[in-house]
């Protein structure tokens, strides 16, 4: 979408010549989502229709009362001025208790259209939202949609800020588009039968127009209608472009956040200044461009503002001079003008919010359209996908494994394997071999393929990634999670901070605090150890999960994990030296034939002496027949040996 300055004065233009020169026109959203009424108007014929439509129907019986009020207080305006014209003083007292009832009763219905207006957009965002977040965290599609191209960035934002900017503006512009209807027919009706035809003065005679009070009430609103549209179509552009502006800063000044120790030791600050700069020179700009548009819409509100109470004086008043109305039709006449006015002019005076409303619904629509795009790349191009199953088996199985990208490229074109209970595996290869996608594979993180893994249905499964997650909260929930903190008892939390050299740590252990900031990066993937040592898990899979450790902790977590599940199956994807004493065996990803496979590996036992930081050699020649492996891998004992091995 290209910026135009328009009429803007040298400042704006500046400014918006700087931001075209830093940031060249953002590329529009590719993703084409469903449209707003396939997103949000289920919500009337799915689970929630019950109170969708009680709130619904009450809404609508309000608004009908409050014309209704407003028809009567149109009803009193008459016979208030025939009082006064008459000079009828008695009758004051009664019309002032008649007025204060009337807005006694519109205060109530007022209230009351409130709370319903509100409780609706409350249930219609919890029923929407409800669905989004299900949909999101379900399959693991939050996930998903970070490593696959859809391009959808910050769905949390578009779920939450989008989502209520779409939702709220549409139950507000409802309400007032069904309160404008029945105001218009309401008081055309009253334009049309107190003051029927117009009388207009000329020479020789009058000219007579029936109903000139509507043809007038209509030809008004017409004009200024479409004067708005003319005006003010641009600002919808504009509107967009802020919306969009405000997603990037937002999404910059978190990524700042995200990385901050990275950008300090590194000394950053100076680029990260330059990129928000832009990011705030782009908002501002587009900022401009709306006040510009804004003000020339403004200068016609506030224009039809003085003209409209005036406009029907001025027609009628002919008519009431030669006494075919009373000064009570008159006024009667002129505050029903107004309302008709005020009901035709609904798309003059929520422009701008509905300009605001497209554009958040867009967003919302490229986030839903995202997630169906999702859906339709995990099968490939032969309409398959990786197929992860359970059986009564006791052995994990690699059957014809092909993996995938999102956009088909294939990362691993052929992987067979069988790992069974207490076997340990190491998997290497260089680079780029697609090792920690094979993990996400097993984890069912990763559908873009071909094939199938089989895990035994009796199997527990824990995977240690190399960051791992600490939600808000103690650090007795950090160690429990993803169970509740109170299912972990003191003695148990003990036993395995002890383990993982986390000790020092046990008096604090129902302490409040952001954990994953207090941690440092080698402490919180102790924590993944330990909760592996609480769980007890059949099969252990680790992906760089001791990348942040020195190599006496190291030592530590993996002699626990050996010591304490001996039975276990582990996979590791590592490059740290001294794992191979931990495992049993090895597969490789090698590139073969232009693509990479899964070929099986040496019998490994090596361990790290970390007094003197020297590799010992735990096996004589290396077996390369892969039935020659049985049972897990030796044991280093406490003294820091492993049985079979001498000192050199």
């Amino acid at each position: 979408m290209a910026w135009v300055p328009g009429r803007l004065g040298s400042a704006a233009r500046e400014i918006l010549t700087t931001a075209m020169a830093d940031h060249p026109d953002p590329a529009p959203e590719a993703i084409s989502g469903p449209s707003f009424r396939e997103i949000a108007l289920p919500f009337w014929s799915g689970s929630a229709r019950r109170i969708a439509w009680a709130l619904t129907l009450g809404v609508v019986v309000v608004v009908s009362a409050n014309v209704g009020v407003l028809f009567a207080i149109n009803r009193w305006s008459k016979s208030f001025f025939d009082t006064l014209d008459q000079r009828q003083i008695e009758a004051i007292p009664r019309m002032i208790l008649i007025f204060l009832a009337l807005l006694g009763l519109s205060a109530v219905i007022n209230y009351g259209m409130v709370r319903l207006r509100m409780g609706l957009q409350a249930e219609w965002r919890r029923w929407l939202t409800s669905r989004l977040i299900g949909r999101w965290l379900g399959e693991r599609t939050y996930y998903k949609l970070e490593v696959a191209s859809t391009g959808v960035d910050v769905p949390e934002a578009r779920m939450s800020d989008d989502l209520k900017q779409s939702l709220t503006p549409v139950v507000d512009l409802s309400v007032g588009l069904f309160n404008a209807t029945l105001a218009t027919i309401t008081f055309i009706g009253v334009l049309a039968l107190v003051g029927r035809e117009v009388q207009i003065p000329r020479q020789g005679g009058v000219l007579t127009i029936p109903y000139g009070f509507v043809l007038a009430a209509v030809c008004y609103a017409l004009v200024m209608s479409c004067l708005t549209w003319v005006i003010g179509r641009p600002l919808i552009a504009a509107v967009e472009e802020q919306n969009s502006a405000e997603a990037d800063l937002r999404f910059e000044l978190t990524r700042v956040r995200e990385s901050a120790e990275s950008i300090a030791l590194i000394k950053g600050e100076d680029e990260e200044k330059r990129r928000l700069t832009g990011s705030l020179t782009r908002l501002a700009t587009a900022i401009w461009i709306i006040g510009a548009n804004h003000g020339r819409i403004t200068i016609l509100t506030n224009m039809s503002a003085i003209l409209l109470p005036v406009i029907p004086l001025l027609i009628g008043a002919p008519k009431y001079i030669q006494g075919g109305m009373s000064l009570g039709e008159l006024m009667q006449v002129s505050a029903a003008f107004v309302q008709v006015q005020m009901a035709f002019n609904w798309v003059m005076d929520n422009f701008i919010v509905l300009a605001s409303w497209r554009a958040a619904a867009n967003r919302l629509s490229v986030l839903i359209g995202g997630m169906d795009e999702l859906e339709r790349t995990i099968h490939g191009p032969d309409d398959t996908l990786i197929e992860l199953r359970e059986d009564d088996g006791q052995e994990l199985r690699l059957i014809g494994l092909e993996v995938r990208r999102d956009d088909g490229i294939v990362v691993i074109d052929e992987a067979e394997g069988v790992i069974t209970r207490g076997e340990r595996v190491l998997v290497g290869g260089e680079s780029g071999t697609g090792k920690s996608t094979l993990i996400r594979a097993i984890a069912g993180l990763w559908p873009w393929g071909s094939g199938q893994i089989i895990i035994p249905k009796s199997w527990h499964i824990m995977f240690l990634p190399q960051t791992p997650y600490l939600p808000l909260g103690s650090l007795r929930g950090c160690l429990s999670y993803p169970n509740p903190p109170e299912t972990l008892s003191d003695s148990d939390a003990a036993r395995v901070l002890d383990r993982v050299g986390l000790s020092h740590f046990q008096p604090r252990l129902d302490d409040e605090d952001r954990w994953s900031h207090v941690l440092s990066g080698g402490e919180r993937q102790r924590i993944a150890f330990a909760r592996v040592l609480l769980e007890r898990p059949d099969l252990v899979v680790m992906d760089e999960a001791t990348s942040a450790l020195d190599d006496d902790s190291q030592s530590r977590v993996m002699q626990a994990l050996v010591e304490e599940l001996p039975e276990a199956a582990l996979i590791s994807v590592a490059h740290r030296p001294g794992l191979d004493a931990y495992h049993s065996r090895r597969l490789e990803l090698k590139r073969l034939d232009g693509g990479v496979r899964l070929v099986k590996g040496d019998r490994i036992g090596r361990r790290l002496d970390t007094r003197f930081g020297r590799l010992f050699n735990t096996f004589g020649r290396i077996q390369r027949v892969e039935k020659a492996v049985k049972g897990p891998a030796p044991v280093p004992d406490p003294r820091g040996k492993l049985p079979g091995t001498h000192d050199p």
